[in-house]
């Protein structure tokens, strides 16, 4: 019986160390927290989490400011985003692959504020999502605003972004900016206007853009896993190794107490 339940053991942990790699593939991280002010809370896979000081961030990921607070991530293309006070941002869809063209940067806002500076993918693979409007980058920083009622402002600093919203396509050029009302299409680009006082907030609290120097800081283990994935590989592969040692410890004890057998036979027919 024991045998037996050692035997099982094997299996199970054979299985599960299969497995290892479809569960760290979901684990693969994006980003990391650059700069965390205040409360900033992240939300994935229905758990809550408060995240902090280079934290690592994940495809589907929501994240929520307070409103005093305001985070900085910088993702594994180099592209940077600012988040300010009162927001929620999802990190919809971070694929990066070898292959740029299978790569895609995609992520909504519902309410809030930030500034997004792109990294390095072909820039028609970047896209923003607001309630009310659609927006394509060109190479590009630019300061986005939601409000409650879903009222979007898009402010281009470099570079320039699309705008689409009820059929309507509109270029925004470095300098300028327009706003979309949730079922109306955007509105023709003018100047932009002053600074609004929390894209200044979030500006302040963050401070000026880091330099990118490690070419993306998610990559904290083989191929960017995270660190909960590899200790899982890791703890994964010594039960294994408990399990096959424990098994054959068994078998040899097998072995021994089938010889002893074998030899009691033999002594006592003679």
């Amino acid at each position: 019986m024991k045998l037996y339940v050692r035997k099982t053991l094997v299996f199970a942990a054979i299985v599960a160390l299969t497995l290892q790699p479809v569960l760290a593939q979901a684990q693969v991280a994006v980003g990391n927290a650059n700069k965390i002010v205040s409360g900033v809370r992240g939300v994935w896979q229905s758990n809550t989490r408060t995240l902090n000081l280079k934290d690592e961030v994940f495809s589907n990921e929501q994240v929520n400011t307070d409103a005093d607070s305001a985070a900085r991530f910088i993702f594994r293309d180099d592209t940077l985003l600012s988040i300010g006070a009162s927001s929620s941002v999802t990190l919809d869809k971070f694929v990066f692959d070898n292959d740029a063209s299978k790569s895609q940067v995609a992520l909504s806002m519902s309410k809030g504020v930030m500034r997004f500076v792109s990294g390095n993918l072909p820039k028609n693979l970047y896209s923003i999502r607001t309630p009310a409007a659609l927006i394509g980058i060109r190479g590009t920083i630019l300061v986005i605003t939601v409000a409650l009622n879903g009222v979007t402002s898009v402010s281009v600093i470099e570079g320039a972004a699309t705008v689409t919203a009820l059929g309507t396509t509109t270029t925004v050029n470095a300098g300028f900016s327009t706003s979309v009302t949730p079922g109306a299409p955007p509105a023709p680009p003018t100047g932009t206007p002053p600074t609004p006082p929390q894209v200044q907030a979030m500006q302040t609290a963050l401070g000026p853009d880091p330099g990118i120097a490690t070419g993306g800081q998610a990559a904290t283990g083989l191929g960017g896993l995270s660190t909960g994935a590899l200790v899982g590989a890791a703890a994964l592969a010594a039960v294994l190794a408990v399990a096959i040692s424990a098994a054959s410890s068994d078998n040899d004890s097998a072995v021994g107490t089938t010889n002893a057998s074998s030899s009691t036979s033999t002594a006592t027919s003679q």
